[in-house]
């Protein structure tokens, strides 16, 4: 089986992979402040014990450095620590870390250019709490997954940018964005910070979305042939770029997947029309809870169903029931045949299956 558990990351995301009959697991995200305590540790606590008996995560992946998504990753990684320090067992067996920082994309293209900025970055961070919060969360996540020997992205050694490839126990990763476009931007605002000696560039990098939107992970995972797009907060024509580049979308029509986790938990400033015309899925997944920011937003539900042919049948899941995301779907539910799943309140995650027993 190749199974999803998306947890109720309120306005964040968080979410299980699992797959392979010993019951491998990719954790993606952590959420927002409380999530870790309300439903992201007690998950974990119920996974197949490793050799010493601790609940093992093959993989940990923060998509990007943002307040919705790493939070609970940091405090998992931070329980590990503390158990270290005061000699205990680790309380979760964590095989390896995928994590983009932002200097170790600048240098990428500009070798030491993180270093030569670094007196800019943290007068951003001093000014502006934006800044404080999102590259203090990233440096936090670097060092903790240092000291924790986990550090490098092990086994792609190095950053996960667009082309890169592994294969874990039957589970082929490919990497679809950051592609090289993206990263140049993310340099330029760098480059252009340096020489003008102005903190605020960077800055507005970070209120803006640039920096999340840009270095956002982007990951096609395979399993037994079947297929999940998780996009974390990347702008579409990223993805639509990177899927182009690595050979998995090309002019002969729609690249169809099993499962596709829409970006930024469905907003409308990252996605067009065309995003969801040139990728189909038999499963959209919406990690939302439409409090903080409208999400997700009705524009982007109609480009959805818009893109499908009325019989088409396919699911939109909600991890939280919304009032206006309901009212929407049930508009353009019309002389379609899509169906909507919503996670129920009681439940700690809204788990979808795909695929057979083998």
């Amino acid at each position: 089986m190749f199974t999803f558990d998306f947890l109720n990351a309120r306005h964040g995301d968080s979410f299980l992979v699992r797959w392979g009959a010993n019951e491998r697991v990719m954790l993606v995200d952590g959420g927002p402040s409380q999530v870790y305590e309300t439903s992201l540790r007690d998950r974990l606590t119920h996974l197949p014990p490793d050799g010493a008996g601790a609940p093992r995560i093959d993989v940990v992946c923060l998509s990007h450095v943002d307040d919705d998504h790493a939070v609970g990753l940091l405090k998992l990684l931070g329980q590990i620590q503390h158990a270290r320090e005061d000699q205990e067992p680790d309380p979760f067996a964590v095989q390896r870390v995928w994590f983009n920082s932002v200097e170790e994309l600048v240098d990428r293209d500009e070798p030491g250019l993180s270093a030569s900025a670094q007196e800019l970055v943290d007068r951003a961070s001093t000014e502006s709490s934006a800044v404080r919060a999102s590259y203090n969360q990233g440096r936090a996540l670097r060092d903790a997954a240092a000291k924790l020997g986990l550090a490098g992205n092990r086994p792609i050694d190095g950053p996960l940018i667009t082309g890169e490839e592994t294969t874990l126990d039957h589970l082929h990763v490919t990497v679809v964005a950051p592609d090289a476009t993206a990263l140049e931007e993310l340099t330029e605002r760098w480059l252009k910070a340096r020489e003008l000696q102005d903190p605020g560039v960077i800055t507005s990098a970070y209120s803006d979305g640039s920096i999340p939107n840009l270095s956002s992970i982007v990951l096609l995972l395979t399993h037994q042939g079947r297929t999940a797009l998780l996009t974390g907060d990347a702008r579409g024509d990223r993805i639509l770029d990177g899927l182009r580049a690595t050979g998995l979308l090309d002019d002969t029509g729609p690249l169809h997947v099993d499962l596709l986790k829409l970006p930024h938990h469905g907003s409308d400033r990252n996605v067009e029309s065309d995003f969801f015309e040139q990728i189909h899925a038999d499963h959209y997944v919406i990690s939302a809870d439409g409090v903080k920011h409208h999400h997700p937003s009705e524009d982007t539900l109609r480009m959805l169903v818009d893109s499908r042919d009325r019989d088409d049948p396919y699911t939109i899941h909600l991890t939280n029931r919304i009032g206006f995301a309901d009212d929407t779907l049930a508009e353009l539910h019309a002389h379609r045949s899509f169906t909507v799943n919503e996670r129920s309140p009681e439940d700690p995650a809204l788990v979808i299956e795909i695929g057979d027993e083998p």
